[in-house]
C-alpha cells in the first residue's frame, strides 16, 4: 500500500467514506458561510467544490443523494442554495422526490415551504436564480 493510499485510509477511516466525508465537510463550510454573507458569489467556490467532488465520484451517487435529503429536511441558511445549485446540474430524480414530498406534505414549519419551492424550480432549465451563479448565468 502506498503512502497516500495509506493516509487516506487513515485519515478518513476508508476509502469507501472518504468522497462522501468530502462533501459533507465542503458543504458544511457553504453552510457557515451562508450563515456570516449575503449572496451567492460568496458561496460559489464551495459549491463548485461540491459538484466537482460528486462528479468526480459517480459511484458514490447515492449516498450523495442522501446526504442532500439529509439537508433538506431542516432547511437551515444555506441549504437552498447548495440543493439548488448541485440540482440544476446534475437533476437527481431521488431528491426531486424528496423536495416534492415536502411540498406535498408539509411538516413542522409550513413556512419551509415556500424554500422547498425554489428548490424544486431549480430542476429546470428557467430556473429563476440560475444568473447568481457564474457558472449557470446566460445558460
Amino acid at each position: 500500500m502506498d503512502s497516500t493510499l495509506m493516509e487516506n485510509t487513515s485519515k478518513h477511516g476508508g476509502l469507501a467514506a472518504e468522497p462522501v466525508a468530502e462533501l459533507r465537510q465542503v458543504i458544511q463550510g457553504v453552510l457557515a458561510a451562508a450563515e456570516e454573507t449575503y449572496g451567492a458569489e460568496a458561496l460559489e467556490p464551495g459549491l463548485e467544490r461540491a459538484l466537482a467532488i460528486v462528479q468526480t465520484n459517480p459511484e458514490f451517487e447515492e449516498q450523495f443523494e442522501n446526504q442532500l435529503i439529509t439537508l433538506i429536511d431542516s432547511p437551515e441558511e444555506g441549504v437552498v442554495e447548495v440543493v439548488s445549485f448541485l440540482m440544476h446540474a446534475l437533476r437527481w430524480e431521488a431528491v426531486r422526490e424528496a423536495v416534492e414530498e415536502k411540498i406535498t406534505n408539509p411538516r413542522g414549519d409550513v413556512s419551509n415551504i415556500r424554500l422547498y419551492e425554489a428548490m424544486l424550480d431549480s430542476f429546470t432549465d428557467s430556473w429563476r436564480d440560475r444568473d447568481l451563479y457564474v457558472r449557470f448565468a446566460g445558460s
